[in-house]
């Protein structure tokens, strides 16, 4: 339930948003190095991965993308995307720490990485959530 309808959302949640967004677009970019369709990746690699965390994958980057693009737009379904999306991230870091065996071979900067990535996407859909609350999102 909003706090105040129609309350004027502030600046900064805009810039954050977009900020949002290009981190996302930086995952879309690595999605599709993912998936082959941009060179890059490590085929190997790429293969490894089980069909549903690649899924898991585009549900959290295409989702974070488009719910911070409706963020920026101050609508209320950016919830429910970036929400999603936090779920793809949680998907793909329980495969990585506890089903796959990758974690015990990552380098520092790849696991400090994984932790933002998770860090970001928890914090977007708790921004979206207490944005709606506040009334900022129509």
């Amino acid at each position: 339930m909003n706090g105040t309808i129609g309350a004027p959302a502030p600046a900064w949640l805009r810039i954050v948003a977009a900020l949002g967004l290009v981190w996302n677009l930086f995952g879309i970019y690595n999605y599709l190095m993912t998936v082959g369709m941009v060179e890059g990746m490590d085929a190997a690699a790429a293969d490894s991965m089980p069909a549903w965390v690649t899924g898991a994958f585009a549900i959290a980057v295409f989702g974070g993308a488009l719910g911070c693009v409706g963020l920026l737009m101050l609508k209320r379904w950016s919830k429910l995307l970036l929400l999603l999306s936090l779920l793809g991230v949680i998907a793909m870091d329980v495969w990585m720490f506890a089903l796959s065996g990758l974690s015990s071979t990552m380098a520092g900067a790849e696991m400090g990485v994984t932790i933002a990535v998770l860090v970001i996407a928890v914090f977007l859909a708790w921004l979206a959530h207490d944005a709606d609350r506040k009334g900022w999102l129509s």
